[in-house]
């Protein structure tokens, strides 16, 4: 399906900080189905419509509760590749694929009745684009998908999670450079939460069946939030961190990949990212720019009994873990915070 996107001129300009957002319209009653791209500005803390698309799941049913999944760019082409699953028990799963620049788009051919994404990227060396897809039987695919058709065209290994774990959220990096993936996987052993470190090798798909490198436990590391990676400088991944519930608070620290996973890194004691106050934290978004050499967090939490939502945003400066700025956003400024997937565009 082909389509020209609505493009709106109204501040598309050239922002200090373009961090972009982008996601389905959840109620599958309303055809054709939408999605939405837009960018939030930091500095005026608004959000700024741009444009629509559409996708079609090749079903006339409103039963699905639509949810975009992890993005990747692909600046060569100027194109943003977007999963879209269903947050529900009734299953869909596709790519759609939109050029920034031209404001055309179109979706994948297949679409999956199982599944999502537990990560996706594009690899600017290579031009290729690849990534997990999970399904009911309990199998992770990582495959790699045409980058203009978005047919799959290899499937570079299959895991099952009861060998290497559950994906845990968007805990995931990857080094195009030496074409690796390390991610933070979670296990549960003896009704106790534990965190697994794995670490795969893109090198070795072709030649062999099975690409992890590494697997193991990480002690007393029990519940990670998000991995954010600096290839462009220090090789390290920022990491944020809770001590085993979404109740405390949230650290932050740096991991080397070279020393897979060793804490704490140089002698590195944990910093403070946001004090909870007993709020139950609901959704951790990270996007790194790396041209201030910054991560932007959006948070999402609620007060527990009088469920009142409470949004943040944090800007930290990766190689100091300085919080820049922290402040609390209303429902007008970033409307539905946990429903939208986040990115930079320098």
């Amino acid at each position: 399906m082909f389509g020209v996107l609505f493009f709106s001129l109204l501040y598309y300009v050239v922002y200090a900080d373009k961090y972009y957002t982008i996601k389905p319209y959840e109620d599958s009653s309303v055809f054709p189905h939408y999605g939405n791209f837009s960018v939030f500005d930091t500095k005026l803390k608004r959000l700024s419509f741009i444009g629509n698309f559409t996708f079609d799941v090749h079903d006339r049913s409103s039963v699905y509760y639509f949810i975009g999944g992890p993005t990747a760019v692909n600046r060569n082409l100027n194109y943003i590749y977007l999963p879209i699953t269903s947050g529900n028990a009734f299953k869909r799963l596709l790519l759609v694929v939109y050029n920034y620049k031209t404001k055309t788009y179109h979706q994948s051919r297949w679409v999956h009745n199982d599944g999502n994404f537990g990560f996706l990227f594009y690899n600017p060396l290579r031009k290729r684009l690849f990534g997990l897809r999970t399904n009911t039987t309990f199998t992770y695919y990582i495959e790699e998908y045409d980058i203009e058709t978005l047919d799959t065209v290899k499937l570079y290994t299959q895991q099952d999670v009861r060998k290497y774990a559950f994906i845990n959220g968007r805990c995931t990096a990857f080094d195009y450079n030496q074409n690796w993936i390390i991610q933070v996987r979670v296990g549960f052993d003896n009704s106790s939460y534990n965190s697994y470190w794995i670490k795969m090798d893109l090198n070795l798909v072709g030649k062999k069946e099975d690409i992890v490198t590494d697997f193991h436990l990480m002690p007393h590391a029990y519940y990670f939030l998000t991995m954010t990676y600096d290839i462009q400088k220090t090789k390290l991944i920022f990491c944020t961190w809770q001590n085993g519930s979404s109740l405390l608070d949230i650290y932050m620290f740096h991991l080397d990949p070279k020393q897979n996973g060793k804490f704490p890194y140089r002698n590195q004691s944990l910093k403070l990212l946001l004090k909870t106050n007993g709020e139950q934290v609901e959704t951790v978004r990270d996007v790194w720019n790396p041209v201030k050499r910054e991560i932007l967090y959006l948070i999402q939490t609620n007060t527990g009994a009088t469920r009142k939502i409470i949004r943040y945003m944090l800007r930290v400066q990766f190689d100091t873990r300085l919080v820049l700025e922290k402040t609390i956003l209303t429902d007008k400024q970033l409307p539905l915070l946990d429903s939208w997937e986040y990115f930079y565009l320098s």
